[in-house]
């Protein structure tokens, strides 16, 4: 998408996104001080006539804008939108809904698997600082949760020396993204602790099935931690106009299995990226823009 015009789409979003002034004071008051849960939900928001739940990408049609923009909306209050060329070629905007093809597999559009707990895009140097999912049609059967877990209450379940443990301990995320594409397992040597920042109130990122272990002990540590990931993980179960803010740095989240028709009436979801540092990764990078392609080092 050219520049002029994530631009015009981010100042109609901003503008005329939807959100009520209580609205709005959640969501910068969720930027500014967080919570333990790791993220927040908004509940019945006008998105707009939603169309049939298309059955491929190249059926995808939405004359109605209103749900791109009040996720738009809502994406700026917390940063910066940003998009990934692999996602969607850069869209800001990403949709996603079940697709045969991608029944079993590993990404959003798949329905028939489980999405294991993950940060989303670990592997990044342009990590998002937040992710926000806006449900467009719930499934017919209700069977889709979305599951989060939080570092707060997951450190609670850790001892001091665990806790050490991830905070020193490297480990090899491999990438999703290739040069063109998607759903790909590159090695792009990417060593990272699972916690990070500060040990009194740290990060975190974990996402086990693209992560590569050195040793017997550290693999062993990670199953451990993500059992216990599983174990304090919230249900969320997202319907029709519901928006869900996430705190990437902060949680790991996953998506259960659900059944698909293909008749129109299937989940639908509209997904937006958030950071709060744009300026940061403009010095690093030397350029500034709001689609950025596969960072490993900064």
């Amino acid at each position: 998408m050219l520049d002029e015009q994530i631009d015009h789409l981010l100042t109609t979003a901003i503008r005329n996104g939807g959100l009520t002034p209580e609205q709005i004071a959640r969501i910068v008051d969720f930027r500014l001080f967080g919570n333990r849960r790791g993220y927040l939900l908004l509940e019945d928001l006008p998105i707009g006539d939603i169309p049939a739940t298309p059955q491929s990408r190249d059926a995808l049609g939405k004359p109605d804008q209103r749900s791109e923009h009040l996720l738009l909306q809502a994406t700026a209050l917390l940063g910066e939108s940003i998009g990934y060329r692999q996602e969607s070629d850069g869209s800001l905007v990403n949709n996603f809904f079940p697709q045969r093809a991608q029944a079993r597999a590993a990404t959003s559009d798949s329905f028939d698997t489980e999405l294991d707990l993950h940060t989303e895009n670990a592997f990044h140097a342009v990590l998002p600082d937040y992710l926000v999912l806006l449900c467009l049609r719930q499934d017919p059967a209700a069977e889709a949760v979305t599951y989060i877990a939080s570092v707060d209450t997951l450190l609670e379940r850790l001892n001091y020396e665990e806790q050490a443990f991830f905070l020193r301990e490297p480990y090899n995320f491999l990438s999703d993204y290739g040069p063109e594409g998607k759903n790909q397992r590159i090695d792009i040597d990417r060593h990272q602790t699972v916690l990070y920042g500060d040990p009194d109130r740290p990060f975190m990122r974990l996402d086990p099935q693209f992560m590569l272990a050195f040793s017997d002990h550290s693999r062993a540590r990670l199953e451990h931690l993500r059992a216990v990931a599983w174990e304090v993980a919230e249900p969320v179960r997202l319907c029709t106009g519901d928006l869900l803010i996430i705190d990437n740095r902060r949680t790991a989240h996953a998506r259960s299995p659900f059944s698909a028709t293909f008749d129109g009436t299937d989940r639908w979801m509209q997904r937006a990226f958030a950071i709060g540092s744009a300026n940061l990764y403009t010095e690093r990078l030397g350029r500034r823009s709001r689609v950025y392609d596969l960072v490993t080092e900064l």
